[in-house]
């Protein structure tokens, strides 16, 4: 293996146990644990690169009536356990997005990748609402090496060529949990622990692609929202990928932090497509994954629906 290649963005490990990205620290994700919560607030859950920033948008447009305008840019932030700064060096100094909502107008809806033990812990006691987004395993590793790819010149990812060989290196670190985050399998199988429970919403990526209409239906109707016919055309507009965008980049606030971060727009909005894998797992990748998932994700109900899928390498 060439040496420079790096595997994926550098990360720490809390208590022992749960790997986190370098944006955040240890003092920042003890302030997020003992967050004073409201009633309200709501949070959305994803592994990274399984759709946050769309279940974000429409959630948002829900809460506006479908009318983009009135989301603003600080609502449109990436993941609350972060800060916006370009070098680790001064996460120190930086400002959580979730310590910059504390005072925001209700509902408040928060977006993170934290595991489910690290959440805050008043939204057990305030019953506040979660949505959880889960995506296939496996183009979600295909659209994390992409992510990281991008990202090289930012953070230190990988090396930013492109290569059979670099995808393997960056297989084995994914799935063996040395990344933010930690493995795919056991983010999602700590959450589906609380699938039945009626303050939690699961939605897959999947059915998102299929029927966003009906995925937006059911987030509405979990959040007590009612909405007609014109404000569901609004939101399914507002929530297309190319409004998604369009919308980015009218914020000046959300703009200049990716100007000075040199981070391009696709990184964070990328229309990811279902069975990408496909094209890129090997078919020693694809058995080796698929032998530890049974193994490892045969109490999830969840994800059955992705446990026969034969690969066509």
């Amino acid at each position: 293996m060439d040496g420079d290649v790096i595997a994926g963005a550098p990360f720490w490990v809390y208590q022992d146990e749960y790997a986190l990205p370098i944006l955040t620290s240890p003092e920042i994700i003890e302030e997020f644990r003992k967050l004073d919560l409201r009633h309200d607030d709501v949070f959305i859950v994803t592994y990274p690169k399984s759709g946050t920033h769309w279940m974000q948008e429409i959630v948002h447009l829900i809460f506006a009536d479908g009318h983009s305008d009135r989301v603003t840019a600080n609502e449109r932030r990436i993941v609350v356990e972060m800060v916006d700064v370009k070098s680790p060096d001064l996460v120190p100094q930086g400002v959580p997005g979730f310590r910059l909502m504390k005072d925001s107008p209700s509902p408040r809806v928060f977006s993170t990748h934290v595991q489910c033990p690290l959440l805050p812990e008043q939204i057990w006691k305030k019953r506040c609402r979660v949505i959880y987004v889960y995506r296939h395993p496996k183009d979600v590793i295909v659209s994390f090496y992409n992510f990281h790819l991008k990202l090289y010149n930012t953070f230190g990812g990988i090396k930013a060529v492109d290569s059979p060989v670099q995808f393997d290196h960056f297989f084995k670190t994914v799935t063996s949990g040395q990344i933010e985050y930690g493995m795919w399998m056991d983010h999602v199988k700590q959450y589906c622990k609380y699938k039945d429970e009626p303050n939690f919403l699961f939605v897959s990526y999947e059915d998102m692609k299929t029927d966003l209409h009906l995925i937006v239906k059911k987030v509405a109707k979990f959040l007590n929202r009612e909405l007609d016919n014109e404000a569901m055309k609004r939101i399914l507009h507002g929530a297309s990928f190319s409004t998604m965008k369009e919308n980015f980049r009218k914020d000046s606030m959300a703009n200049e932090a990716l100007e000075k971060n040199n981070v391009d727009l696709n990184v964070f909005l990328n229309k990811g497509e279902v069975s990408q894998w496909k094209e890129r797992f090997t078919a020693e990748q694809n058995d080796t994954f698929d032998k530890a998932f049974k193994t490892k994700m045969r109490s999830c109900e969840l994800t059955k629906r992705y446990v026969l899928e034969e690969a066509k390498l």
